[in-house]
C-alpha cells in the first residue's frame, strides 16, 4: 500500500511523501540495528554502533532533494537507507566484505560514505566532517548551485571545535548548509546539558544562523520542519540549524553498558515515549494508513528479508591483507614538459604568484583561501598579489581560524575533484587544523578510493623573510613564526610534502601539486621568498644553482617525488649532501667553497619532495660517493631529517665508508628573536663546510 501526503507548504518544491515507504525504511533501519546488535553479541564481528531512536533522520532525507549532499552522523542508518535504498550495504560493512559500499570493508560499520549517492565520507572522530561540509557548501555557492549540504552530528558533536568551525563558516559566508544536532540527551555517558550552556538554538541564532527546536520523535513534524528549513537554505536565506530532540534507545555502542550510567526508570520512559518507529506506526494506524496488525507484519517481513541478505553477504569475499597499501597516496604521473617560453630572473615569491595565477587562468573555480590573502597586498608576504589584481574574487580573506581555512579548501576540493588552495600564514599556526589535515589525507584510504581530497596547503615555514641564513640577515620571526614544520606533515600517511629551494622548482612543483589527488603541503621557506642564488665565499654566484632563478613564463611542471642532483666541481664526487629548502643553498655554498679549496667534486641532492622522497636517487648518490651528510633546519627531536638519515643507514649501510653525518638546528624552540641567537640556532654554510671537511678526512 502506498500513501502520498502532499507537502504542506504551497511554495515548497518537495515531492509528495510516501508515508508507508518512509515507515518501511525506518523499520528496516531498526530491524537492521537489532540484527547487527545480536550478531555482535554472538561474536560475529568486533564492533557495532546503533541507530535505535534516530530513525526519523530518514524523514529529514525524504524532505531533501536527491541532488543534495549528505554528511551523516554514525547513527544515521535511516538516512542512509532513505537515500540509497541499499539494505545490504550496512550488512556488508559490518561483516567487512569487499562489496561494502562505504569503504569496501575497510572502515568501521556505520561510517556512511558514497560519492555515487552524494554522501561525504564519515569519520570516527565526532563531528570531524563538519569543516569539510562547510567547504563543500562554500564551493556549491561559488558554483551557483541550488544544492545544499546537510551535516548532522550528535549533542556531543555540537561541542567540538569542528562543529564550531562549521557554524562560523556557514554564517560568515552565508553558505547553503543545513546543520542538524541530533540530541538524544547522551554523549556516551555524559548528559547533553554538559555540552552547552543555555539554549543551543539561541547560541546558533547569536552566530547569525536561523535555528529551530524540533521533536524528532514526531516523524511528520520532523519531515515538515526539514522541508521548511531546506527551503529557507535553498532560497538563499543562509544556513540553518535544527536542534532535533530524540531518545537513545540503546547504549552508545556495543562497548557500553547502558545500565551502568542510566537509571532503569529513565530507560523505560524513553522506550515508551521517545521511539520514533513506534510513534510513527501508531500515527499511521490512527490516521487509517495502516491496519492494527500491519506494523508487526512489516517488521517480520523485513526481518526475514534481512536474514536472506545476511546469508548472501556471508558468501561474499572478505578483504585480503595484500591490499593493505592500496589507496594510501596518489602521486601524479609526471609527463615531460620542458619549458619553451622565455626565461627571466624571478624570486620565489614571484614564482608562487605566477603559479597561482596560472592555476586560476586554467580553472575558473580555483581559489586561494586564507588570512589576508584578498588584501591589495596579497597577504602578509604578497604571495597572492597577482591573483588579487587579475581575479580579486579568487583570493578570499578568511576568518582567523586555521581549521576553518583548511576545511573550506578541503571540502571545496571534494566537490569537483580539483585542487583548491588554503594559505596558512605561518606553519606554526597550522596546529589548530591538525585533525582536519590528517583526515583529508586519510579519506582516499578509508573510502577505498571512492573519495579524494586534492587539497593544497601553502604555508610560510622556517625562519626569517630575508636571504639564506649564512647571509646573517636575521628575520626576527621568533617563536610562532620560525618552525621548519616538515616533521608535522611527513608522518601523515597519504600526505605529500613539498619544500622547494629555488624559484624554478617553486613554480613547477606548485603547478604539479594541483594535479595530485592526494593533499599536498607546500612549505615555502621565508628566507627564500626574496633570496638571490647562493654564492661562494668570494661572492660569486654558484652557476650550477644560478640557472634556477631564471623562471619560464607560462605553464610547466616539475615531478613530485623526484630529487634534483647538483654536481659542484669536476670529476667523481667524494661526498654527497642531502638537503631541502634553505639548506640546499647553504649546502651549495659550502660545497663550492670546499671544491675551490680542495678540488674534486661534491654532489648536493635537493630532495624537493620530502614525502614520498626519492629513495632511488638518494641510494644512488650514496653508492657513488660513499660519504653523506644530511642537513636540516629542524631541531633534532625525532625530526624528518633524522628519518632520512636513518633510512640511509638502514638501506645503504654497505655503500658507506664512514658513519653518515647529521646536521640540524640546535635542540631548542625555533627560534630566538635577537639576531645573534637566531643565526646561531640554524646550520649555516660554515657549519656544513666544517663537518664536510672532517668527514672527507676520515
Amino acid at each position: 500500500m502506498t500513501v502520498n501526503i502532499e507537502a504542506t507548504g504551497a511554495d515548497t518544491l518537495a515531492q509528495p511523501l510516501d508515508v508507508i515507504a518512509l515507515y518501511r525504511t525506518m523499520v528496516t533501519a531498526r530491524v537492521t540495528n537489532d540484527l547487527l546488535k545480536t550478531r555482535k553479541t554472538q561474536g560475529r564481528f568486533p564492533f557495532y554502533i546503533g541507530c535505535a531512536g534516530h530513525e526519523s533522520m530518514a524523514a529529514v532525507v525524504a524532505a531533501l532533494r536527491e541532488s543534495d549532499w549528505l554528511a551523516l552522523y554514525y547513527r544515521d542508518l535511516g538516512a542512509w537507507l532513505q537515500r540509497t535504498g541499499d539494505a545490504m550495504g550496512p550488512l556488508r560493512e559490518a561483516y567487512s566484505r569487499v562489496t561494502g559500499p562505504m569503504g569496501s570493508g575497510r572502515n568501521m560499520p556505520s561510517h556512511y560514505c558514497s560519492q555515487r549517492h552524494r554522501i561525504l565520507p564519515g569519520f570516527s572522530e565526532v563531528a570531524a566532517l563538519a569543516p569539510f561540509s562547510g567547504g563543500f557548501g562554500f564551493s556549491l555557492k561559488r558554483h551557483g548551485s541550488n544544492e545544499l549540504v546537510m551535516c548532522s552530528t550528535g549533542d556531543g558533536g555540537s561541542a567540538t571545535n569542528d562543529f564550531s568551525v562549521l557554524l562560523r563558516q556557514s554564517s560568515v559566508h552565508q553558505l547553503p548548509v543545513f546543520m542538524i544536532v541530533e540530541d538524544n540527551n547522551w554523549a556516551i555517558t555524559t548528559p547533553s546539558v554538559v555540552q552547552w550552556g543555555g539554549s543551543l538554538v539561541e547560541w546558533a541564532r547569536g552566530a547569525g544562523v536561523h535555528a529551530e527546536e524540533v521533536d524528532g520523535t514526531d516523524v511528520m513534524a520532523t519531515y515538515e520542519a526539514s522541508q521548511r528549513l531546506a527551503e529557507h537554505v535553498r532560497s538563499g536565506n543562509g544556513p540553518v540549524l535544527m536542534h532535533l530532540h530524540l531518545g537513545l534507545l540503546d547504549p552508545h555502542s556495543s562497548s557500553t553498558d547502558i545500565k551502568s550510567y542510566r537509571k532503569k526508570e529513565e530507560i523505560a520512559l524513553t522506550a515508551a515515549t521517545r521511539d520514533p518507529v513506534k510513534n510513527f506506526g501508531r500515527w499511521l494506524v490512527e490516521n487509517g494508513h495502516l491496519r492494527e496488525n500491519d506494523p508487526e507484519r512489516i517488521r517480520k517481513e523485513i526481518r526475514a528479508q534481512l536474514e536472506r541478505y545476511e546469508r548472501e553477504v556471508l558468501e561474499e569475499p572478505e578483504p585480503e591483507g595484500s591490499r593493505v597499501l592500496q589507496h594510501v597516496i596518489s602521486v601524479p604521473e609526471w609527463r615531460e614538459n620542458i619549458p619553451r617560453s622565455s626565461k627571466r630572473p624571478l624570486t620565489m615569491l614571484g614564482a608562487v604568484n605566477e603559479a597561482l595565477l596560472e592555476l586560476a587562468d586554467r580553472d575558473p573555480h580555483f581559489f586561494v583561501y586564507g588570512q589576508d590573502v584578498g588584501s591589495p597586498k596579497g597577504g602578509v608576504f604578497g604571495a597572492t598579489a597577482s591573483l588579487v589584481q587579475k581575479y580579486p574574487d579568487r583570493a578570499v580573506s578568511s576568518p582567523l581560524n586555521e581549521q576553518l581555512i583548511v576545511g573550506i579548501a578541503a571540502g571545496a576540493s571534494m566537490l569537483d575533484g580539483k585542487a583548491r588552495c588554503a594559505e596558512i600564514q605561518f606553519v606554526d599556526y597550522h596546529q589548530s587544523a591538525t585533525q582536519t589535515i590528517r583526515l583529508a589525507a586519510r579519506v582516499a584510504y578509508q573510502s577505498f578510493g571512492d573519495w579524494n581530497v586534492p587539497l593544497i596547503i601553502r604555508t610560510k615555514s622556517g625562519s626569517g623573510g630575508g636571504g639564506p641564513i649564512s647571509s646573517s640577515t636575521a628575520g626576527g620571526g621568533a617563536y610562532g613564526h620560525s618552525n621548519a614544520g616538515e616533521q608535522w606533515f611527513t608522518n601523515i600517511p597519504g600526505m605529500i610534502t613539498i619544500c622547494p629551494a629555488t624559484p624554478f622548482d617553486a613554480k613547477g612543483l606548485l603547478l604539479e601539486a594541483a594535479r595530485s589527488k592526494s593533499p599536498v603541503v607546500f612549505l615555502e621557506r621565508g628566507r627564500l621568498y626574496r633570496s638571490e642564488p647562493p654564492k661562494d665565499a668570494e661572492g660569486t654566484i654558484i652557476p650550477e644553482m644560478g640557472e634556477y632563478w631564471n623562471v619560464p613564463e607560462g605553464y610547466y611542471t616539475q615531478p613530485i617525488g623526484k630529487a634534483r642532483r647538483i654536481h659542484i666541481g669536476e670529476g667523481r664526487a667524494s661526498l654527497s649532501i642531502i638537503a631541502w629548502g634553505s639548506m640546499v643553498l647553504e649546502a651549495c655554498t659550502a660545497a663550492a667553497n670546499i671544491v675551490k679549496q680542495e678540488g674534486g667534486a661534491i654532489e648536493v641532492v635537493d630532495l624537493r619532495t620530502l614525502m614520498p622522497f626519492d629513495e632511488e636517487t638518494v641510494a644512488a648518490v650514496v653508492k657513488e660517493t660513499n660519504r653523506v651528510i644530511v642537513v636540516t633546519e629542524e631541531a633534532d627531536f625525532t625530526s624528518y631529517g633524522r628519518h632520512v638519515h636513518s633510512w640511509i643507514v638502514q638501506n645503504c649501510f654497505y655503500d658507506l665508508d664512514t658513519t653518515p653525518t647529521f646536521i640540524s638546528a640546535v635542540p631548542g624552540p625555533a627560534a630566538p628573536y635577537n639576531a645573534p641567537e637566531e643565526v646561531a640556532f640554524y646550520p649555516t654554510a660554515k657549519t656544513i663546510e666544517e663537518r664536510a671537511l672532517d668527514l672527507l678526512a676520515e
